[in-house]
């Protein structure tokens, strides 16, 4: 009898222990899923071997898809995950729905979560209201590579001796190169949307899209010369066609300058290029933006969830930005932990100079709490506008209609 009550004794005392020193679970639904994907899920298995105290469980999914299922699953209080990935233009309109918490800013602290420690472009656009509702990953956003090897073979390198290159340099470079026997293309019409939205920053101050915080207004002027000069230089024939794989011509050597996202390094690595990152193409050096966006964690509206989750919370994203490393190396991001600027690894690879905070105008992230409209609509146009499809006039008309039209009809 004594030796079965001593048996029970031991059992409850090793299953209390367990419990104790069982480690708080967090679900995170992230965006990433593909190459990225891996690299997100290697940083998460990292987390859970560098600690016994939290445990994450990462879903991944395609964008569309967590923006789909986040507003059921908010709605029911079913399934909502305690930490997720969403892209930051998305965040001023989950506000607007109730669908965030914001943060506690003394409980994040306590796991190292501090402004101070994140690049401020995207930090600060996330403080709605007197609260904050975003934690940055990462800056990302829409830039220029350059085919290292055709601009040596055809003495192009004046061109980006200052570390920018405009739109007048364009066309001094690619009849430069055609004079010396370059029979392929100077610079692309890639994603329009990305690519335009960084050349309007240049000339919209604030590159508003809004004047009161909803109604689309956009600046015309800004916008219409924006628009006059990539139409100006693909009727000149410095540009690809509306239907050329850009892609496979600069891996291919056939195109000088490519307008892509940071994110595409690692497919031009293995694709054997000699390149350079530089800024978006400008105007002016003075005037230079890149359109950027920023992956955040935010925290959707669940009752259930507890104060030890939420310093779980803190203490794996803490973590992400701190080892972020990895994924400036492997998924070619610009990490917001602003830790990684000292590190001399990070500060030698091309996507860098993003990070550099004497440089922090240059990023041009935007905030609608109407983006996912404007997104659609803005994208539809396309690059209709350069060969004479929709004028320029109609175009910006057919945008703004849209998404008035839209915004009434919610």
């Amino acid at each position: 009898m004594k030796k079965t009550l001593a048996l029970v004794l031991s059992l409850v005392m090793l299953l209390t222990a367990a419990t104790a020193m069982a480690a708080t679970e967090i679900d995170y639904w992230s965006v990433f899923t593909g190459g990225d994907g891996a690299v997100m899920q290697g940083m998460v298995d990292a987390f859970n071997a560098s600690q016994d105290e939290v445990h994450v469980n990462h879903t991944p999914m395609t964008a569309d898809d967590l923006y789909q299922k986040i507003p059921l699953t908010v709605q029911t209080g079913t399934g909502v995950p305690d930490v997720a990935i969403v892209h930051i233009e998305r965040i001023p309109n989950f506000v607007d729905k109730d669908m965030l918490y914001a943060y506690d800013m003394d409980l994040i602290a306590q796991a190292g979560v501090k402004a101070e420690n994140y690049n401020q472009a995207a930090w600060e656009r996330t403080d709605i209201d007197g609260e904050h509702y975003g934690i940055p990953l990462d800056v990302h956003g829409y830039i220029t590579y350059i085919n290292k090897d055709l601009f040596d073979k055809y003495d192009l390198n004046e061109f980006v001796a200052d570390g920018y290159i405009t739109f007048d340099e364009i066309r001094a470079l690619g009849d430069k190169a055609r004079a010396a026997g370059f029979t392929g293309q100077i610079f692309d019409l890639g994603w329009m949307r990305a690519q335009m939205l960084g050349y309007y920053a240049q000339l919209c101050e604030g590159h508003k899209l809004t004047d009161d915080g909803v109604a689309i207004s956009l600046d015309k002027d800004a916008m219409k010369k924006a628009m006059e000069t990539m139409k100006s230089l693909y009727e000149d024939g410095y540009t690809t066609k509306k239907t050329d794989d850009y892609s496979s011509m600069f891996y291919g050597g056939e195109l000088l300058v490519w307008s892509e996202g940071i994110w595409m390094k690692a497919a031009v690595v293995n694709a054997g290029i000699n390149f350079e990152m530089y800024p978006s193409v400008c105007y002016s050096p003075e005037t230079c933006k890149n359109w950027m966006s920023s992956h955040n964690f935010v925290q959707f509206a669940d009752e259930e969830r507890t104060e030890e989750e939420d310093l779980a919370v803190a203490k794996f994203i803490n973590f992400m930005g701190e080892n972020s490393l990895t994924w400036a190396k492997d998924a070619g991001q610009v990490p917001a932990h602003v830790s990684l600027n000292a590190v001399e690894e990070y500060a030698s690879m091309p996507q860098a100079f993003l990070s550099d905070p004497e440089r922090v105008d240059e990023l041009a992230i935007y905030y609608y709490l109407h983006w996912g409209l404007f997104d659609t609509a803005f994208s539809r146009v396309g690059w209709d506008f350069v060969d004479g499809t929709i004028s320029i006039d109609d175009a910006i008309a057919q945008i703004e209609q849209e998404v008035t039209d839209a915004i009434a009809a919610q």
